[in-house]
């Protein structure tokens, strides 16, 4: 049975959350446990899921697993293990040379794992790249069953690995990630670090709460708010339920924060059904949203049948709502016959909208077509500079 993210009871669920978040900060006490996380790298952490979870067969786990095995000279699946076998453990995995064998020592690692020995365990896997799948599983976990204490030795540590395990500690206890988090200064808020691991952790543990959490930080003037909602976004589209990621996106209220939302499930709709995800964004209510989701599902309308989407814009009135639709369809047809391209521009109202659909099209006709791009564009109603530039960029 697919997990439910509709948020039944319209939108005081999501305010309810929103209050929780900032009320939460009251009752913290974690302002010193936090100070000096505000200089970490201000790159955006890219959080992987468990890489166990990649699809290879049973028979060559297997086979990776006697391979393991035989090296180590024993069951791999024994616990406790001391901290000698620990070392040795270590070191077979950054010898192996199989990944499946490497897999296989990396899961008898991490299932070893504890609060008290993670600091040793990190030891043993510090030549690891912090962008690897085993650097950002073990940190995750070290996150869910350490907590603050797990945050709070990355702050010490010159790789990257507050967001992994506040990430891990937020998708176990978001409750309390979410405490530390608001209990930290302004300044500290802003650290991509932090930001982004309670971020993902919120969304693992439940996309609700990572929505709350974006909005939150666009009321507290985040710029990333929107990227931030983003990434709740694709959490209720793993579920794999489109039309209901189409619902639960418009229940957030009207602004950048909904706009966002509703474009990217208006993507994955229209990848799915883009005749169906062009009568879903047909009712929605006038506003950036709807032109979002009308440019998106009228684009990947274009590629599958061409053709009926023309014919439904045709039986469209001039509107901006069109225009965005026209603008969609003009973007995804204009390699394969950039002068049909050109005249849905001419259809469209908007003056702004209309030359930056012209500009974009005859860009790309004359990647397709130089000789001929040259020939139309004195005529194009483009200006000389637009001209120049175009050619410029070709060159």
């Amino acid at each position: 049975m697919k997990k439910s993210y509709l948020i039944h009871g319209g939108w005081a669920l999501f305010a309810t959350m929103t209050y929780l978040i900032g009320s939460q900060s009251d009752s913290s006490n974690k302002d010193q446990g936090g100070a000096g996380l505000g200089n970490r790298s201000s790159e955006t952490p890219s959080l992987s899921k468990r890489a166990n979870n990649d699809g290879l067969h049973n028979r060559g786990e297997e086979a990776g697993a006697q391979t393991a095995r035989s090296r180590s000279g024993g069951d791999l699946k024994s616990r406790n293990l001391s901290e000698a076998e620990l070392v040795k453990l270590g070191a077979d995995i950054r010898q192996a040379r199989n990944p499946l064998e490497r897999r296989e020592l990396f899961s008898t690692f991490l299932a070893n794992l504890t609060p008290e020995n993670a600091k040793f365990m990190r030891e043993q896997i510090q030549h690891l790249d912090s962008d690897s799948s085993e650097f950002k599983d073990f940190h995750y976990a070290w996150g869910a069953i350490a907590g603050e204490e797990a945050v709070l030795n990355g702050a010490e540590t010159p790789k990257r690995d507050m967001a992994i395990t506040l990430a891990g500690w937020a998708g176990a206890d978001p409750d309390a990630a979410l405490a530390y988090f608001n209990g930290l200064s302004e300044e500290q808020k802003k650290n991509n670090d932090l930001k982004w691991g309670a971020a993902q952790g919120l969304a693992d543990a439940d996309p609700n709460l990572a929505l709350a959490f974006a909005l939150d930080r666009h009321q507290a003037g985040d710029r990333e708010a929107n990227r931030l909602v983003d990434l709740a976004t694709r959490e209720v589209l793993r579920g794999g339920d489109v039309q209901e990621a189409a619902s639960w996106a418009t229940m957030i209220p009207d602004g950048p924060m909904q706009a966002t939302a509703v474009s990217r499930v208006s993507r994955e709709y229209a990848n799915q059904d883009p005749s169906g995800a062009a009568q879903w964004a047909s009712s929605l209510p006038s506003g950036d949203s709807k032109n979002r989701a009308l440019w998106n599902s009228y684009r990947e309308w274009a590629s599958d049948d061409p053709q009926a989407a023309a014919n439904q814009l045709n039986g469209m009135n001039s509107s901006p709502e069109r225009d965005s639709a026209t603008y969609g369809y003009v973007d995804r047809i204009a390699w394969e016959d950039p002068a049909a391209a050109i005249d849905w521009v001419n259809t469209i109202s908007d003056d702004k909208m209309r030359q930056r659909a012209l500009y974009d099209s005859a860009r790309t006709f004359f990647r397709k077509d130089p000789e001929a791009a040259q020939e139309w564009l004195p005529e194009s109603g483009l200006s000389e500079k637009q001209q120049a530039e175009i050619i410029r960029r070709r060159r």
